[in-house]
């Protein structure tokens, strides 16, 4: 996957992500948090992205998740205190967020296109 890498500024997040989920195509979403104290664990895999958000009053993003089979918006994975986001965009059309929280652990989130 040849990529552009760049980091949102927090002061977009909450517009970014508003956006973002508001023209959402049919993505296949596969969820991995990196923590120094768990290793790598895959969260969610090939669950259909039902959107992402960020509330800057409670300094929360929220990633909503359909998971294969279950009700819609089934799955959560909530980051608080965000630090850093940031987004990669391929060529092929993949998109990953690398997401770090205040206590250094990361949530990365791969988006593909469904089908």
């Amino acid at each position: 996957m040849a990529s552009t890498t760049r980091e949102i500024p927090r002061e977009e997040w909450r517009t970014y992500f508003d956006d973002f989920s508001r023209d959402l195509p049919d993505l296949a979403a596969t969820v991995e948090v990196i923590a120094e104290d768990l290793g790598a664990q895959v969260e969610a895999g090939q669950a259909r992205l039902a959107g992402i958000s960020y509330d800057d009053r409670d300094d929360v993003l929220v990633i909503g998740l359909d998971a294969p089979g279950g009700t819609p918006e089934d799955l959560e994975r909530v980051v608080y205190n965000p630090r850093r986001i940031m987004v990669a965009e391929g060529d092929d059309r993949q998109i990953v967020y690398d997401i770090e929280d205040a206590e250094h652990t990361q949530t990365l989130l791969r988006l593909e296109p469904a089908g």
